[in-house]
């Protein structure tokens, strides 16, 4: 009786949106503890997600279906149990969002997009969900993974000798789920969606890193945002509860910043507290990432709870801007472009390191690369933040590598 009184009816059957309020028995998009029960009337539908809703509860009962839509979210204070068929979707640069505070029942389907195969394609992914085999997935998804011969394009990252390892090579990491937190190399053959599905992660996760470069190895991780939700990575999304300023102990200081790969032939771009003049970042849901290890005994990288939310729309595969007191030097051998090295000059900096603002390459051999203008200790940066006075009368360290012999300009 409750649940025909407060739950969905799905009687607009033009549509299937939530927020409708002619799909609801009551009349009204309710916000309390929310029941989506089977439809017994033949035309009608299932709701769908596409605007950011809150809930106390959310229960999907036996037979019934719930869809959040790319542009979607749901937020949910008590707990979620799913009974039925739960799906959430995105694309090249939207990502559906499931925040659950309480207990977290069921499985759900994350339809995560997964860039294409090719020359600077490929693409950084973890699982947004918690206990997915591995091989169930390449076979759910054969008809859009890339795969050359007997491999399929699901990768492992070996940072003890910087080797890569795909699905197929009978490794034993095969057999097994998913790792909470840990990033894989993934490709489709054309840009689309690779379904994962499994349980909501709904507490604090850590993940295990390590700097091998003493070790004949390299410092880099290459980790993941678990959650079914965007994740807060730097200081402009929330002063406290962001994954850098939570993990600055365990990061390399001279590296304190998320490494995306960006699939547009330059690597990796670094994802620091004042990325692009103080823009917020945020991780989208399965989202994977390099990170500097600081130690080289093991130590816990940690992805929490408090650090979700539904803001944020794309993942690491986009763009730059730049604004007027910030300049790229960039390095050309004729007319082609080779590399480029970021200078920014604001306030509140210094001449010597500043965490996550100065931020190490990811290539220490890249083609042009600066150094610090106070207690150099050898890192070649990538991106480097100077106080304003600066401008005027710093000079600062260029790092230049290229062949003998090899004629190169600098604009």
């Amino acid at each position: 009786y409750s649940d025909m009184q407060t739950g969905w009816a799905g009687f607009h059957y033009s549509d299937t949106s939530w927020s409708e309020t002619e799909n609801w028995y009551s009349g009204n998009v309710p916000t309390g503890n929310v029941t989506i029960s089977e439809v017994t009337d033949s035309a009608a539908n299932y709701p769908s997600i596409e605007s950011d809703i809150s809930a106390t509860g959310l229960t999907i009962e036996s037979n019934a279906s719930l869809t959040i839509a790319k542009d979607g979210s749901a937020t949910v204070s008590g707990d979620f149990t799913n009974n039925g068929t739960v799906t959430m979707n995105s694309d090249a640069n939207e990502f559906s969002s499931l925040i659950v505070s309480g207990t977290a029942t069921g499985d759900v389907t994350y339809n995560r997009y997964v860039n294409a195969e090719g020359a600077n394609g490929w693409d950084l992914i973890g699982s947004p969900v918690d206990g997915q085999s591995i091989s169930d997935f390449v076979t759910a998804n054969s008809g859009v993974i890339a795969t050359s011969g007997v491999y399929s394009a699901v990768g492992t990252y070996d940072n003890s000798d910087d080797s890569w390892e795909n699905y197929g090579s009978s490794a034993a990491w095969e057999s097994g789920d998913f790792e909470l937190g840990t990033g894989y190399q993934m490709a489709t053959t054309a840009g689309a969606t690779m379904a994962f599905t499994g349980s909501v992660v709904t507490s604090d996760q850590t993940s295990s890193v390590v700097n091998n470069h003493d070790n004949g190895g390299r410092r880099w991780n290459l980790v993941s945002n678990p959650f079914t939700s965007f994740v807060n990575a730097n200081d402009d999304t929330d002063a406290d509860n962001n994954f850098l300023s939570v993990n600055e102990g365990v990061i390399d200081n001279q590296y304190l910043a998320a490494y995306g790969w960006d699939a547009d032939g330059t690597g990796y771009t670094s994802y620091g507290h004042d990325y692009n003049t103080n823009t917020a970042v945020y991780m989208a849901p399965g989202q994977a990432f390099m990170i500097a290890a600081n130690a080289d005994s093991a130590a816990d990288l940690s992805i929490t709870s408090a650090m979700q939310t539904v803001n944020g729309t794309d993942d690491f595969i986009s763009g730059d801007v730049m604004d007027a007191t910030e300049v790229y030097l960039r390095v050309y051998n004729g007319d082609e472009f080779i590399e480029d090295t970021h200078i920014k000059f604001q306030d509140e900096m210094t001449f010597g390191l500043d965490p996550g603002y100065d931020l190490g390459n990811y290539y220490q051999d890249a083609a042009i690369s600066t150094r610090l203008l106070v207690d150099d200790q050898g890192t070649n940066f990538a991106h480097q933040q100077l106080p304003v006075e600066a401008m005027d009368n710093a000079v600062i360290p260029l790092v230049i590598n290229q062949s003998a012999g090899q004629e190169f300009r600098i604009n």
